[in-house]
Formats: C-alpha cells, structure tokens, sequence
C-alpha cells in the first residue's frame, strides 16, 4: 500500500502548511486594512480550519492502513 502512504505524508504536509497560515492569520501579521480585509480574514481562517479538520479526518482513516 505504497500509494496510501504517498497520501498520508502529502496530507501531513499539507496539514501543517495550513496550520501555519492559520496561525499568521490569526496573529495578525498580514497587513492591516480595512474592516474588509479583517471580515475575509475571519472568513478565510474558518474555511482553513474546515480544510485542517477534512485533512484530519482523512488522517484517521487511512493512516491504519
């Protein structure tokens, strides 16, 4: 099951990417601007967090395998 385990590494990667730009979001080291800006960060930080639990999920169930 070598292919699995090329999935479960890439989605490991892939996971920690988008932790570390969930945290840069959260901490606010993007430019400031507008309340705009602020509206599709909060957005953006909740579609991530969607990606990192999608991610975890598929983790858990082929990471057994």
């Amino acid at each position: 099951m070598e292919p699995v385990k090329d999935l479960v590494e890439d989605w490991i990667a892939m996971r920690s990417t988008l932790v570390r730009q969930v945290e840069k979001l959260k901490s606010g080291q993007l430019p400031s601007e507008p309340r705009t800006v602020e509206v599709t960060a909060e957005a953006t930080i909740i579609r991530v967090e969607v990606c990192i639990r999608e991610l975890n999920a598929l983790l858990k169930e082929y990471a057994r395998a």
